[in-house]
């Protein structure tokens, strides 16, 4: 998956959803995470320079109109300004953590966090 933010930028909101995959036992899943400590952590790929280690992430279940649809569920992390602060690639990974142990996600594609330079903060009337 690939994500994109702009330099210096706190939106958007980086979140996941948590795939049913008919591999796992998702329901359990989901009653655990409520139990569970999420982090978010991002290295940068080029030099393996971690950026972020192991901070606080949130889940939010979608709130459904029809009672007979699939629960769903995401995992998201808000950004602070200076996990946005280099240019760069970075690979991302949620930990859920419990009782149970740890479960790193994504698990089928690795998640990619691509902060791209801002034309705003070079525009005459944004600089300092």
């Amino acid at each position: 998956m690939e994500f994109y933010i702009k330099k210096n930028a706190t939106l958007p909101l980086l979140k996941m959803s948590v795939v049913k995959d008919g591999r796992s036992d998702y329901n359990n899943l989901m009653s655990q995470i409520e139990t569970s400590s999420l982090f978010f952590s991002m290295v940068n790929v080029d030099n393996e320079i971690p950026k972020i280690i192991t901070r606080p992430a949130g889940f939010v279940e979608i709130v459904k109109d029809n009672p007979d649809s699939p629960d769903e569920f995401y995992v998201y992390y808000k950004f602070v300004g200076k996990d946005t602060n280099k240019v760069g690639r970075y690979e991302g990974q949620f930990l859920i953590k419990n009782d149970d142990g740890n479960l790193i996600v994504p698990i089928r594609e690795k998640l990619f966090i691509n902060v791209q330079d801002s034309f705003i903060n070079e525009a005459p009337c944004c600089k300092p």
